[in-house]
Parts: structure tokens; sequence; C-alpha cells
């Protein structure tokens, strides 16, 4: 039986590869972010392919993983050149240029039989994102 950092790692693979249809999400997964929950796959994949627009390198690491059978809360970095537009609620961001490093952590449930993600809820500091991109004081 495969266990949830199984999937939660084919899930990092998909994006830092940019494969989206390898990314495990269900069909009616659920995206709790800071910019707002999304539903289904469909926006699901594309809120990451967002951040991978504006960051045409950005990858994601795990740092750590604890799991309990299908749950699983995981804390990793993401880092990335903001090289292209980043989709916000408030309006583009032009690229500044600027790499950025943050740390992240979130929450799955996983659907271990169909192993696939049925939620993520996702967690980091919006305020230090912002300021690494220049568009807040540091």
């Amino acid at each position: 039986m495969t266990d949830a950092r199984t999937v939660i790692d084919r899930h990092v693979d998909a994006f830092n590869n940019r494969t989206p249809d390898a990314d495990p999400w269900a069909d009616d997964a659920e995206l709790v972010a800071p910019d707002g929950p999304f539903s289904g796959r469909d926006n699901v994949i594309a809120f990451l392919a967002a951040f991978q627009s504006a960051f045409g390198d950005a990858t994601l690491t795990i740092d750590s993983a604890v799991t309990d059978g299908g749950r699983a809360a995981v804390e990793g970095t993401f880092t990335g050149t903001h090289d292209g537009p980043l989709h916000t609620p408030s309006g583009p961001v032009t690229a500044t240029g600027k790499t950025v490093t943050f740390r992240w952590s979130a929450t799955y449930s996983v659907d271990l039989d169909a192993k696939l993600l049925r939620s993520e809820h996702l967690y980091f500091d919006r305020l230090d994102f912002l300021a690494q991109l220049g568009l807040v004081p540091s």
C-alpha cells in the first residue's frame, strides 16, 4: 500500500518538473491557501501554475514530514526567481527579477487506496514573500 509521503513526493516532483498531468490531485480536490480556497483538480493545478509561470525556476523542497495514515503535515521551502507576471487577486505583479526563498507548511489529506491528494491546507508568510519581492518594506 502507498503511504501519504509517497503521494506528496509525487506532487512535489510534478510541480518541480512542470508535469501537471502527473500531479496526483483528485478530481474533487481542495486546496486552501492564503489567497483563498480552490476546489477541483483543474483549479488547484491553475493555482500552482500561477506560481510556476511567475517563477520560471520555482522549486519546492520538503524539509520534514510527519504522516499518520492518510494525513500528513509537511514543512518545506520554495525558491524561485520572479521572472514573469504574478497573478494575484489584486491584479498582476510585474516581474521583479528577484529571487525569493520562503518556508511553507501544509497539511494534507491523502486517499491511500486511489493514491491521490484530496486536500491541502497551505500556509506561508505572505509579508515575508512580498518583502523579498520588494513590494513592501522589509
